[in-house]
């Protein structure tokens, strides 16, 4: 009788713990969707090609995915509320602790698109806005909403590659998300590498084989229209305090690529899977992911990374990789398996459509698609090498690319609107200065001070910070004050800034032309 006592008691005790271990978060969390009680947006095609669904597999599918979170929200938070994408408007997010982007709402302004009035060539665009610009609530954004959003605030959340499947690999498996407050085991396994890590710049020494954590039962890649996960870009993500790279995902991307991190109160979610799809374990992990998005409510954006195709200086380890002869094998070598493997896709369709079986919007596609074209080495320099400005100056030799990126790494900077281009800033060559060491901004300061190449100095100060004083003391008094405290941000353009979000200017780094007319943007 004693020993079922004490059974019955230790039961109790564990059933109490559990309970506890997933008791409900007291937090609010609205989330934005499609509802079945909408009918089907009339351009499709418009919605389903952000979310790289098939038009069959988002008809199916439609007005499931809004009770499914909801279940997996009730489950975990006190207070949950669904909204129609197409109902959404900012201020809702104001009375909730945490919003979950699951679709864009109507954009508020339409996107931009800037053309050279003579040539007619592109020169820039405006992405579309679907927030104001003093959007700042803590947000869960899934897949490909994260940057349909984000861009106009200048988030690093950026669209990377519509490309992410159902893995995740390289994880940071001590980040609080992997333990708490929903307690959950993350179960590696080791699967094939993906492609796209052997063949980068910086994956060369992976394994054949990396452990990877499921998050989805089911992918793209299995071929049956599921919608794709989005990563963004690694590169300069981690540059400033309030960004972090929680997790890669496999896609075609290298490692760094990220399909889980956070960007101030902004948090990715890059896989595309409702709970429908997801793991036990990547259950909880999302809904631990909305606690910590709301632990760090308040920690708002401070650099915004308005171009995402700036280029930061692991561009220079890129191209450095581009000259040696592994990575042109690599490239031939990755390009006859895809043509291989195409050609097999092809072949099993054309049996398929003899038999008078439908084929879906995607194979159809496949069936039409080409083979890839493998360049030459010089096609292949000439395609990586041979767009950048500094080309120029080197030409294909690859000896001489090397030695002029290896020389001048320390001071290469891009221009805010570049387009994945790096150029040598002689100023600050000159003065044998890198453009990440503070001391170059002190050195800057010195020569106003001592009337030393006043005008050089001011190119530097006005190219590397976002203030614009007028006097060396005013000059000098903001760096005393804030040089203890700054961090230089290549993602958000090449400048030093200050971190706190409410101690920067409201404005953008300077492209050359405003800094040679003086001028701020």
């Amino acid at each position: 009788m004693k020993n079922k006592f004490i059974y019955s008691l230790a039961a109790a005790l564990c059933i109490s713990i559990i309970s506890y271990a997933q008791k409900k978060q007291n937090i609010s969390v609205l989330y934005v969707g499609y509802s079945a009680e909408k009918p089907i947006h009339e351009n499709l095609e418009s919605i389903v090609v952000s979310g790289g669904m098939t038009p069959e597999r988002f008809k199916e599918e439609y007005g499931k995915r809004m009770p499914a979170f909801k279940g997996l929200l009730e489950t975990y938070f006190t207070n949950v509320k669904t909204v129609d994408a197409r109902d959404y408007k900012e201020v809702m997010s104001s009375n909730y602790d945490v919003t979950v982007f699951d679709e864009a709402p109507t954009p508020i302004k339409d996107r931009v698109i800037h053309n050279d009035p003579v040539t007619g060539e592109f020169v820039s665009m405006e992405p579309a806005k679907y927030v104001s610009d003093d959007f700042n609530r803590p947000s869960i954004f899934i897949g490909h909403t994260s940057s349909v959003i984000g861009s106009s605030l200048g988030s690093k959340l950026d669209w990377y590659c519509l490309c992410l499947d159902r893995h995740a690999h390289h994880i940071k498996t001590e980040h609080a998300i992997f333990k708490g407050p929903f307690k959950t085991e993350i179960t590696l396994k080791n699967r094939a590498t993906p492609e796209g890590v052997l063949k980068a710049f910086d994956g060369l020494d992976e394994p054949s084989e990396i452990p990877m954590w499921e998050v989805d039962s089911e992918g793209y890649e299995d071929g049956k229209g599921f919608r794709i996960g989005m990563v963004a870009r690694g590169w300069g993500f981690e540059d400033s305090p309030e960004a972090e790279i929680i997790s890669s995902g496999e896609c075609s991307k290298q490692k760094t690529a990220v399909a889980l991190g956070r960007h101030g109160n902004f948090f990715l979610w890059g896989f595309a899977g409702s709970p429908d799809y997801m793991t036990e374990e990547a259950k909880a992990v999302f809904a631990n992911a909305i606690v910590y998005t709301n632990k760090n409510a308040d920690d708002n954006i401070i650099v915004r990374k308005y171009n995402q195709r700036i280029a930061t200086k692991e561009y220079i380890d890129e191209m450095l990789f581009y000259t040696t002869k592994p990575s042109y094998l690599s490239y031939v070598e990755f390009y006859k398996k895809v043509n291989e493997e195409t050609e097999k896709q092809k072949i099993a369709l054309e049996k398929k459509q003899a038999a008078n079986e439908e084929l879906t919007q995607f194979e159809k596609r496949m069936l039409n698609s080409k083979p890839q074209v493998i360049a030459t080495r010089e096609g292949y320099l000439k395609k990586n090498i041979g767009r950048n400005s500094w080309a120029e100056i080197t030409g294909l030799d690859t000896l001489a690319i090397r030695k002029y990126l290896i020389e001048n790494r320390d001071y290469f900077y891009s221009e805010p609107n570049g387009f994945y281009d790096l150029k040598v800033d002689d100023d600050i060559k000159s003065l044998g200065i890198a453009n990440t060491d503070i001391k170059m901004l002190d050195k800057a300061i010195s020569m106003l001070e001592k009337g030393v190449e006043t005008e050089k100095a001011h190119r530097i100060l006005l190219r590397y910070t976002l203030e614009d004083f007028t006097s060396p003391k005013a000059w000098r008094t903001w760096f005393n004050k804030h040089k203890n405290n700054m961090f230089f941000t290549e993602a958000g353009g090449y400048v030093w800034m200050i971190n706190d979000a409410n101690a920067n200017p409201k404005v953008r780094p300077r492209n050359e032309i405003d800094i040679v007319s003086n001028k701020s943007n």
